[in-house]
Parts: structure tokens; sequence; C-alpha cells
């Protein structure tokens, strides 16, 4: 790796910009108020986001991020070789890096194992990246369902788990995958309902908590779908019915989210539904067994309006006894989209101590924003990604840090917001890790090139992001 060097008469800001620059990002000087690069990390700045190409020509997306006990950190996301957008067939990849946050050639194959599981289009989305305590690594994907006569859009939800070394580990499930055929999917007016996966956490003892959606039996929606497999990937019958547990919401469809497992052995799960028009966040509780808490909100549901128009929760963690999410929302279509966070007591109501009457709220300036993870900090800090527009038409990689209260910390940053310009039009970071020291967060994303009026092509990028604390 190439060094840059600095002699005593340039200013942090200056280093920290040209580090920025060497490694293919950018920010801008000009508006501090929008959020700031590094210069006021631990480090000084040193410390910036990496453009990395899995694939030279088509597009690669680092979706999902996880730490191993020693403080290597894995990525998950997605790799095609053709770029064009119609046509391309995704892979399923899994890189791995040093505490340090370099790419550990040693594993897979000079870093990456790579692996397509269903041969399609685009179907096939990871998510989710676990580690057992036996050191294997479990990745969790959407993938095409094979069967002879499929629709193309039917889905289901795939479990790959690999050696240490980043092989295949030919013993779980069928030559090292575990599908999960939930449901059948169907039409539904111009959509079609599938199975989904989105998160994907493994317990202390090695068994695997897989958080996602099915279609209804018998019905035209998805429920909250959660699946607790043994660490050999076999469903637990313990879970559930035949280890899956199942959640409607007002009789909407579904769009899951995360599942945090809480030291009683429950478990919160988080994602939103659009309820005749209003999207509204949900949390549910599930017992160890399985079955909805009905101490947790209503009957063991908190899906209450927040703000009049959109509330998502995208992922959730623990605080304390309480459970703070992430997500995007807006009071009317008359307003941008902006960052949101709200606090949820133990008991499953709204906290008003947090933020401002129980919502916190981020702008960058004023057009839609979006952030997708979050991770509590020693501290009860709250550290949020996603990304942020400053302008219409671009969307940077942005990072947020909340107090302890849902206030904008303004000693990590002016207005407690940093932005990151990857070079492309569609940047953003998808999800964040706490390293087992508590010193770093691991921050994965991609950089997206977008499609221009008239083109066919595109080749984004996967973004990895050791931050300092």
């Amino acid at each position: 790796m190439s060094s840059l060097h600095f002699h005593s008469g340039v200013s942090l800001r200056s280093a920290s910009l040209a580090l920025l620059l060497a490694a293919g990002c950018n920010y801008s000087d000009s508006i501090t108020d929008a959020g700031v690069a590094d210069a006021s990390a631990a480090d000084g700045g040193a410390a910036v986001p990496r453009v990395l190409a899995v694939s030279a020509t088509g597009h690669d997306r680092f979706y999902g991020v996880t730490f191993d006990p020693s403080g290597r950190f894995y990525a998950a996301g997605v790799v095609s070789e053709g770029n064009v957008a119609a046509t391309a067939d995704f892979e399923t990849v899994v890189a791995r890096f040093t505490a340090t946050g370099e790419l550990d050639t040693t594993f897979g194959q000079g870093g990456y194992a790579r692996r397509n599981v269903a041969v399609g289009l685009g179907g096939e989305v990871a998510r989710g990246v676990a580690v057992q305590p036996s050191g294997k690594v479990v990745v969790v994907a959407s993938v095409e369902h094979v069967a002879a006569g499929a629709d193309p859009r039917d889905r289901d939800i795939a479990l790959l788990r690999y050696n240490a070394d980043g092989t295949r580990d030919t013993g779980f499930g069928v030559d090292g995958v575990v599908t999960l055929d939930l449901s059948d999917g169907q039409v539904v007016g111009t959509g079609y309902v599938a199975d989904a996966a989105w998160g994907l956490t493994a317990y202390s003892d090695g068994r695997l908590l897989v958080s996602g959606a099915q279609r209804r039996t018998g019905g035209t929606v998805a429920d909250f779908t959660v699946v607790r497999l043994s660490a050999d990937g076999v469903r637990d019958a313990s879970f559930g019915t035949n280890g899956v547990a199942t959640v409607n919401v007002n009789e909407r469809t579904a769009n899951p989210r995360t599942a945090t497992l809480l030291p009683d052995g429950g478990i919160v799960a988080s994602g939103y539904i659009d309820d005749g028009g209003v999207v509204k966040p949900v949390l549910f509780k599930l017992t160890s067994a399985g079955q909805l808490d009905p101490t947790f909100g209503v009957a063991g549901i908190f899906a209450p309006t927040v703000l009049a128009a959109v509330t998502e929760a995208y992922d959730a963690v623990l605080q304390g006894s309480s459970f703070v999410t992430a997500g995007y929302g807006r009071n009317s279509t008359s307003e941008s989209l902006d960052w949101l966070s709200l606090r949820v007591s133990a008991a499953g109501t709204l906290d008003p101590t947090w933020g401002t009457a129980g919502v916190a709220r981020l702008d960058l300036a004023r057009f839609n924003d979006n952030a997708r993870a979050l991770v509590a900090l020693p501290d009860n800090r709250i550290l949020m990604v996603g990304g942020g527009r400053p302008s219409e038409a671009n969307v940077d990689g942005m990072v947020a840090m909340l107090s302890s209260a849902g206030q904008p910390d303004t000693t990590f940053a002016p207005r407690g917001l940093r932005t990151y310009d990857f070079g492309g039009a569609s940047d953003f970071f998808w999800a964040v890790a706490l390293n087992p020291a508590r010193t770093h967060v691991a921050i994965v994303g991609a950089r997206g090139v977008g499609v221009s009026a008239g083109a066919t092509t595109a080749n984004d990028d996967s973004v990895v992001y050791l931050l300092p604390l």
C-alpha cells in the first residue's frame, strides 16, 4: 500500500483532503456545516473510506458487515461481471479485512469468496453476515427460485457457509448452501410477493437467526419472518413453528429489516409497513421460543403513526434497556425525507425524552436523505450511517453522531454530520459494526455511479471505512 508524506507546514485539513483524494473520495471544504471529513477523528484524519473494485467491469456493493473476536471484519454483498444493468447476473461475495482495515488476501481468492447461488439476473442480494464461534463465516441472501417453470421474480432465502480460510464448507447444507423456500411466490397486481432475507445474527453457541419475510399462507401480503436454525443450518423445531416465526401487522405487507438478540434470549426485529398510505415503523418482540411477547407494545408489536406521512425503522439496536432506530421519514409529501431516529422503551412505547418529542430528525441540505443502519457506542451515543443529498442530483455517504439523549453531537462534527463523496452520483453507506475493542467502527457501502439518460451500462464499486472513535 502506498503511503503519503506531509511537510510540517501542511495543515491538518489539507492533509485530510489529500488522503481523501488519494483514496478516490472527496469532500467539500466550502460547506463545513454540511459535514466534515475525518480531520476531527481520533487519528487526525488518517482513516478514509476506500473504494474497492471487486469486479473491474461490473457492479459490486457491500451491504453487511461484522467483526470476529480478533478484530478482523467481514463485508458481504453482491458482485457481477457484466455491466449491462438489465442482464447482469449477481453473485454473493464476502470479503475479509484485517483489524487495521487492509484486505486480507489469505481469505478466499485474494481476499474475496464469491459464489453464484442461483443463476439468474439481479435477484441474488446478500445483506447479512455473521461469524460463528467455530470461526466459520455465514452469509444470508435472497436468491432466485430456480425450480423449472418458476416465475423469475420468485425468491428463496439462502445461507452460505465458508471455512475460516474462505473455502466452501461443503458439510453445510448442500455443498455449503442451506436454502429456505418458505412460501410460494405470487403475482399481486403489478408486483410480486415472495420470500426475502435481510438480517443475520449468530448466537454465542453458533445458532443462526435470519430476519426476512414470506408470503402469508393463503394471502397476498408478506409477513415479517424470523427463522432460527442450528449452528449447522437445521431449522430449530423449538422456535415458532418448525423454526419459523411469522408476524402480521395490520394486514399489511411487511418490509423487514434487522433482528437484535436480547440478553434474556428474546428478539426485537425492525421494519415498516405502508398502512393505508401512511408508512409506519415496526418493532416487534419475540420470546426465546419465537412467540410474540405480550409485555411489549400492543400484543408484542410497536407500530404507531409517528410522522404523518413516513416513518421507517431500517435498523434497531439496544441502548441500555431501550431500543433506538435508524431510518427516514417526513410529515408530508411537500417535505424532503430526513434521517429519523426513535427511542422505544423496554415496554414498547415511544420515549418522548429522545430527540424532540421522541424523534431525532437530521437534514443535510433539504433534499431526500436516507439512514440505513446504526450502532450504540459504549458511552450510549448513537452512530448512524446512510446517504445524504448535498444537491437533488447527488448522494454522498453520510455518518451522524447523536448524544445519549438523541441530540446532534457537535463534538463529532458541525451539526453532528460528516459527508463523504466516493466519486459517484449515488454513494451510500449501508451497514456498520463496532469492533470488539470498541475503538473503531467498520462501515461498508457502495460508490454508485448511476446510469445517465439513455445509458445502458454502469459499474458500481464497494466501499469500506474503518472509522476510529
